[in-house]
């Protein structure tokens, strides 16, 4: 999992921008849509506006004297009409119009020329127009409104939608920086409990060492039961600590594993033959089916064994009666499954997924119904996941246990 954290942060990271940049372009469309709304109902005010005004009774002047002949003529009547929309029954009229329209805001009325634009009081060409043709009966003029509080306008209409927009990119950044702070202090805290059990695991392997040693020593001078004792416990401690420093190394982003081409029908008569002492001494009755000697994985032969010979301590440590244990073969597709089966305790339904999380121990009742760390079956799983292969278990209470090894065959 810590080796995962660099690439969690840096893909909440990305989430985290296109998040941003989703929420921009949501709000630059919000915008724009505002706009074209503002836009629509400005033009159809605008020449509700100018529809009113052609009705009016003091139009009728503007209506014959506009009736140009000449550039001079059209100038004129672009004053005459300039002037007569300057005043403040016409400006009413489209005040009028825009709040029938629900706008409320100070605008600039002009008339230009479609000729010339001529009699413009601004530098920029207008964005809204209308067509003075029923008033004076001709298209050469058009009456331009401007809004210069548009844009206060927009942002008005989209505060609500900004504000919350604002808040929320806030809260998620929030979270987005409290998680990744956690992640951070989390894969400290972890990196320093790794180094104090490797540290523990390492003092504990030079005494042990040396304990051993004196052992050894002492059993060719003696054969006394106590030393005995004292080797055997020696060496269920050694192996114990070789574990831990074991998944310590695998949890490295450097672990590598030494991989060689295994015939696997002589690797696990290899296995077994290496357990020959504990197999003997509880009476196990071991069954191997045929294995086709022509059939080779790719695998590091050092850690495959212990993962087989950790099986294999299983079906003898949890089983009340005489050990039975089954090793068959299965071909399918490009991979072989190795099945091993006994005929011990079994596991709880809710168990089997469980038993392959490092620390986890089954438990019988309210105590642990064998000694160990709870690293075997989590050992063997990630072995077997580094050869590019699966590991599936099947168990009954009271009637055994069959776990299901899945490696790649080497092709010829």
């Amino acid at each position: 999992m810590n080796n995962k954290i660099p690439y969690i942060i840096t893909a909440s990271t990305i989430a985290m921008l296109l998040l941003v940049l989703i929420q921009v372009q949501w709000m630059q469309q919000s915008r724009k849509l505002i706009e074209e709304q503002f836009d629509q109902k400005v033009s159809m005010a605008l020449c509700k506006a100018v529809d009113e005004v052609s009705l009016a009774e003091s139009s009728e002047e503007i209506k014959i004297a506009c009736k140009p002949q000449s550039a001079f003529d059209s100038f004129c009547c672009s004053t005459q009409l300039s002037s007569y929309l300057a005043n403040d029954n016409v400006k009413e009229v489209v005040e009028d119009a825009l709040t029938f329209y629900n706008i409320n805001m100070p605008f600039i009325l002009e008339v230009s020329s479609v000729q010339k634009n001529i009699c413009m009081t601004s530098e920029e060409s207008p964005v809204y127009s209308c067509s003075l043709a029923p008033l004076i009966k001709s298209n050469d003029h058009k009456l331009n409104i401007n809004f210069p509080g548009k844009t206060e306008y927009v942002l008005k209409e989209m505060g609500l939608m900004l504000a919350s927009s604002i808040i929320i990119l806030f809260l998620i950044f929030g979270v987005f920086i409290y998680a990744n702070y956690y992640l951070i202090k989390q894969k400290r805290l972890s990196e320093r409990n790794k180094d104090f059990f490797n540290h523990m695991a390492h003092e504990f392997k030079t005494p042990l060492t040396n304990i051993g040693l004196a052992v050894r020593m002492l059993s060719k001078k003696s054969d006394d039961n106590l030393v005995n004792i004292i080797s055997s416990e020696s060496q269920q401690l050694t192996e114990q600590v070789g574990r831990v420093l074991t998944m310590a190394s695998l949890d490295t982003a450097d672990f590598e594993i030494n991989k060689s081409k295994i015939n696997l029908s002589y690797f696990i008569q290899d296995v077994i033959k290496k357990m020959e002492m504990p197999l003997t001494d509880q009476k196990v009755d071991v069954q191997i089916d045929p294995l086709d000697e022509s059939i080779f994985v790719f695998a590091d032969k050092y850690h495959l064994c212990n993962a087989f010979r950790n099986i294999l301590d299983n079906a003898i440590k949890y089983n009340e009666g005489k050990p039975e244990i089954k090793i068959k073969f299965q071909e399918r597709n490009k991979n072989i499954h190795i099945l091993i089966e006994d005929n011990g305790m079994g596991i709880h339904k809710e168990d089997q997924e469980l038993v392959f999380k490092k620390f986890y121990r089954v438990k019988d009742g309210d105590t642990y119904n064998s000694k160990g760390f709870g690293l075997g079956l989590s050992y063997v799983k990630r072995i077997i996941e580094l050869h590019k292969g699966e590991i599936t278990i099947f168990s009954e209470l009271d009637k055994g246990t069959r776990f299901d090894l899945s490696l790649p065959k080497l092709s010829d």
